[in-house]
């Protein structure tokens, strides 16, 4: 046994050495020369630059060695980092650069360079340069990319017969650091050769461990660097013209035109070197783009993205189990819709704001060199009034908004083995009569050591406090399972009370239920079939009840798998079957639970191809069809977008998604509509069997002239034709009661039916004049029309679009980057 010994416990302290030697580690150099940043890389301070190489695969072969030979250097000064990348290419002239809008990659080659100064594990910030010279950031949250996080740096890149060459030169205002003499930071180089698909990293990352951020090596050797005065004004000014159409006026009526000026300031202030001072005074958000609207016949609020700049910026340690909603601030005033009811005899409306007027908003956020994170945003919103008219011509005001403060704070601590725990609250306090609300949540991610097994979950209480009382409510959840590996699991438990509310500053579809899941998963990244890349096939299945009263909703088996290609086409396809009826206790739209809609016996079958985006000509189509156990009962969902590269500076995006409904049951009224029913009491709820076809068009193109100007323009239609059946009664058993009711009013004209129809049109001209600083110019056109021309086929129904209200917006927008590091540079 013993002449065993020696040679197993010498192959275990190799093996031990090569495993505490997989971390790659690069020696920073202070420079004390200017270095201009041309792309070149010229100065003799380059040459005394430690040089990360030997580049490895993540695609397409895990492991493997990259094909290209890939250099990158780092110096450093009292003022900023400086990185130096060679991609060496022995066909320089096939090199991808297409040109892109800043944060897009499109069809170019690309090098970036990820900073983890706290050695997190988790979190982090990410520099893109593409081989066009377009930049793009990211914060790193959790090992989740939010590009809509902007930094100010430079960078530029040149070409020659070897391949191409980058320098970044990125100020520590950029960036978030210990305030440590000598300090070690985690880095991760990576490359993307388009034309190959060759994805490659300076340190391997290998797919089957859970997180990349982790993954990374490291650069030694910083030396008394400080945080700098980190302190920049973006001040702008805007103008806008707005115009409306209204068809029905007479014709010296039926424009009319409108001018509106406005001024703001951005600000940012460093507080330390690790917190930062977020703020806007008088925002100015008339050049978001404009929502995606729907007809929507659910019973559940219809969810918006948050498009506007200051809230998607810096928001990352907010992102916590769904209470906060940036939405919530600055949209619809809170009593809005009961103006009407507010009413007197003879009083109409003559003015109702559709949105609250945001004074300001504020965040503080930043990490500190434990590990804790730590945010607050705070944000007034002001009050609104309806403006009404009564018959002699008195005038009267509503308060439709009190004036309100948005608050949530959150800390948020790095433990061991990149794990992590959360601590948040959201308040929001209405000044006079109007209730207020608070939530608070706990969030938990433990992992093992090897990052192969974690656990993890949260407890959120709700309250809302009322005149008479304190509404409480609460939300739990336990997670665990295998997350690295070629099998993945993952078993888990959701409980939302009954009265569970965080939507006053946070987005929750609804609640009263318990959720059990589980799911699990086998990833092979290097198939043995010579046409794959990779695949994955996961099942999954979901059971489902409500809280209060404990009664069975929903379950259902899930499969998919997904492929893709060495061609780079990705293909899958899905089926969801829900074996045993299901129960709607929602749709009825009543607080009685004993009542509810029974959704029979259905699958689904879904697919989907998607080709390769090198190419000139590329394409994704998706399909899905759900057939129901109930007779001519079915929903068929389609999906068309080609997409087409005219050159590296031009290309044209289209999609469309029909979407085809039969003998849908759905809510109409709470008891009889204008006149009693024949079968249906007061207290009974009125349903319809309605057919629907939506249509959903949109075209978007990209001419960028260069890599720091393009325009942008989005074009988008969206038809829903909603045509009823038949009329019901909902019973005791969850079904519909067929009833005489047609549905039509006096004049025979049907009441439910819809024939709706939203266009609008976003183009946008943008030019980046100098560092953080821009030129916006934006055309918005907005149409929006109900009416009851069924008949005319899609072509008719579109030209007829033009006829209706529109509005027009007209935005010239100038912002100007002042930052004090330019101003007064550190010696």
């Amino acid at each position: 046994m013993r002449k065993y010994f020696l040679p197993i416990f010498f192959i275990f302290t190799l093996n031990l050495i090569s495993a505490q030697n997989l971390t790659k580690t690069l020696q920073a150099y202070k420079t004390h020369s200017a270095i201009e940043i041309n792309g070149i890389q010229d100065e003799k301070d380059w040459e005394k630059a430690a040089i990360a190489t030997e580049f490895i695969q993540s695609e397409p072969v895990p492991g493997n060695a990259s094909f290209f030979k890939t250099e990158a250097l780092f110096l450093y000064d009292n003022n900023a980092i400086y990185i130096g990348a060679r991609m060496y290419d022995d066909e320089p002239n096939k090199i991808s650069k297409e040109l892109s809008l800043r944060d897009e990659v499109g069809n170019a080659d690309n090098f970036y360079v990820f900073f983890d100064p706290f050695k997190s594990g988790l979190n982090g910030f990410k520099f893109l340069v593409t081989a066009s010279g377009v930049q793009g950031d990211a914060i790193i949250t959790n090992n989740e990319e939010d590009p809509n996080w902007d930094a100010v740096w430079e960078s530029a890149i040149s070409v020659d017969e070897k391949g191409w060459y980058i320098e970044f030169k990125i100020p520590y205002s950029a960036l978030r650091f210990p305030s440590h003499p000598i300090q070690e930071w985690n880095i991760q180089f990576g490359r993307e050769v388009r034309r190959f698909r060759e994805m490659t990293t300076w340190t391997e990352i290998d797919p089957k461990i859970s997180g990349w951020v982790q993954q990374s090596g490291k650069v030694i050797g910083i030396e008394n660097i400080l945080s700098p005065v980190r302190l920049s004004l973006t001040p702008y000014v805007s103008g806008y013209i707005n115009t409306n159409y209204n068809p029905v006026a007479p014709n010296s009526k039926k424009w009319n035109a409108e001018t509106a000026y406005s001024a703001g300031l951005d600000l940012k202030y460093g507080i330390n070197e690790a917190f930062t001072l977020d703020m806007t005074l008088i925002p100015d958000f008339g050049q978001v783009v404009s929502d995606k609207e729907v007809l929507n016949l659910t019973p559940f609020e219809t969810f918006f993205e948050e498009n506007r700049q200051f809230f998607t910026e810096g928001t990352e340690l907010f992102d916590k189990g769904n209470i906060f909603y940036s939405r919530r601030i600055g949209s619809s005033p809170l009593h809005y819709d009961k103006v009407e009811s507010d009413l007197k005899p003879g009083e109409k409306v003559i003015k109702n704001p559709e949105i609250s007027q945001l004074y300001n908003a504020t965040k503080i956020s930043g990490r500190t060199s434990g590990g804790t994170g730590l945010g607050l945003f705070n944000a007034i919103v002001g009050k609104e009034h309806a403006l009404v008219l009564a018959n002699d011509g008195t005038e009267r005001t509503i308060e439709t908004n009190p004036l309100t403060n948005y608050n949530a704070i959150v800390a948020d601590q790095h433990l061991s083995n990149n794990s992590f725990v959360s601590l948040m609250n959201t308040n929001v306090t209405r000044f006079g009569k109007d209730y207020d609300a608070n939530v608070t949540g706990l969030y938990f991610d433990l992992k093992t050591k090897d990052q192969v097994y974690f656990i993890g979950g949260y407890g959120v209480l709700s309250q809302l406090f009322l005149e008479s009382g304190t509404d409480r409510g609460h939300s739990y959840n336990l997670e665990f399972g295998k997350i690295s590996g070629t099998w993945t699991y993952s078993i888990s438990h959701l409980t939302e009370s009954n009265n569970y509310n965080p939507n006053d500053m946070g987005y929750l579809e609804f609640a009263n239920k318990r959720w059990f899941h589980v799911e699990g998963a086998y990833n092979q990244y290097k198939p043995q079939h010579p046409a794959l890349q990779k695949y994955t096939i996961t099942m999954s299945s979901d059971y489902q009840r409500l809280f209060k009263p404990n009664k069975f909703t929903n379950f259902n088996l899930n499969f998919d798998v997904f492929m893709l290609f060495k061609s780079r086409l990705g293909a899958g396809f899905d089926v969801e079957i829900a074996p045993v009826k299901s129960y709607d206790y929602f749709e009825p739209r009543t607080d009685d639970l004993s009542r509810f809609l029974y959704i029979p016996k259905n699958v689904k079958i879904g697919g989907f191809i998607s080709s390769d985006y090198r190419k000139p000509f590329a394409y994704d189509i998706r399909s899905a069809y759900i057939w129901f156990n109930r007779e001519g009962s079915f929903e068929y969902k389609l999906t068309l977008e080609p997409r087409i590269r005219f050159s590296d500076k031009w290309s044209v995006f289209t999609s469309t998604t029909m979407t085809w409904t039969r003998k849908e049951p759905g809510f109409v009224n709470k008891g009889f509509v204008s006149e009693p029913i024949d079968g249906l009491g007061r207290g009974d709820i009125l349903m319809g069997i309605r057919n629907r076809f939506i249509v959903e068009n949109s075209i978007s193109s990209k001419y960028i002239f260069n890599n720091k100007m393009g325009i942008n323009l989005l074009v988008r239609h969206y038809w829903d034709k909603v045509l009823y059946q038949h009329f019901g009664r909902l019973n005791n058993v969850g079904d519909v009661d067929v009833l005489p009711y047609n549905g039509l009013d006096n004049m025979g004209k049907p009441v439910f039916d819809r024939n709706v129809n939203i266009f609008t049109v976003d183009l946008q001209y943008n030019w980046r004049f100098a560092p953080g600083s821009d030129v916006v110019f934006v055309w918005k056109n907005q149409i929006f029309n109900s009416d009851k021309e069924f008949e005319r086929n899609y072509f008719d129904n579109f030209g007829g679009l033009f006829n209706a209200h529109q509005g027009n917006n007209f935005s010239l927008k100038v912002l100007y980057y002042l930052d004090y590091l330019y101003l007064f540079p550190r010696q």
